[in-house]
């Protein structure tokens, strides 16, 4: 097993151990001592790649929301919908750290983070369209936030359901209920 090869198997290990804890109890209250007993490594590993158990999440957390930037943005695309089926499927090709992140036991708001940062850019896309109207921008933030929180019960429910749904199907849903509430305030 090379460098490379070694590291990435005890960072999977490692995940796997506190996603398997995460199941069990909040994040909190997880030790570095529980994560090693069941990766079945010792503590100098842990230490290897990470200070402490906040520093593994915020890596994760960082990991996800720049996976994310870099989906959304694949060749420039203005296809909001085609960005969201890159999207969609990653969060199936990794079901296991998604459904981690989702769980109220790990404790993050990562998963919102994600959430607006692709309603950030369907409202990149559609501010072309939008009046300038001051008046109008009170009711384009709370439109925002409307959708904010609908998309992330909708993923929620998505990832708590097993993913069944294809990510085409989602991304379609999402790109017509994203512009709907986008279009009121023109």
């Amino acid at each position: 097993m090379g460098l490379d090869s070694r590291a990435r198997y005890s960072k999977m290990v490692i995940r796997d151990s506190i996603s398997a804890l995460v199941q069990e109890k909040p994040f909190h209250s997880i030790s570095i001592t529980e994560v090693c007993k069941r990766a079945e490594i010792n503590r100098t590993t842990f230490y290897k790649y990470y200070k402490d158990m906040p520093d593994w999440k915020e890596q994760i957390e960082q990991g996800c929301l720049e996976r994310t930037k870099d989906l959304l943005n694949i060749q420039g695309t203005t296809d909001m919908q085609a960005a969201l089926t890159h999207q969609f499927q990653e969060m199936q090709q990794h079901a296991d750290l998604y459904t981690m992140i989702s769980s109220p036991n790990f404790e993050s708001d990562v998963l919102k983070s994600i959430v607006s940062t692709i309603l950030d850019k369907a409202v990149f896309e559609a501010e072309r369209k939008l009046s300038s109207d001051k008046a109008k921008q009170h009711q384009k933030m709370w439109n925002c936030y409307y959708v904010i929180y609908g998309c992330l019960g909708v993923i929620e429910c998505w990832i708590q359901e097993g993913m069944k749904e294809a990510p085409e199907v989602l991304a379609a849903y999402y790109t017509k209920h994203l512009r709907r509430p986008l279009r009121t305030i023109q």
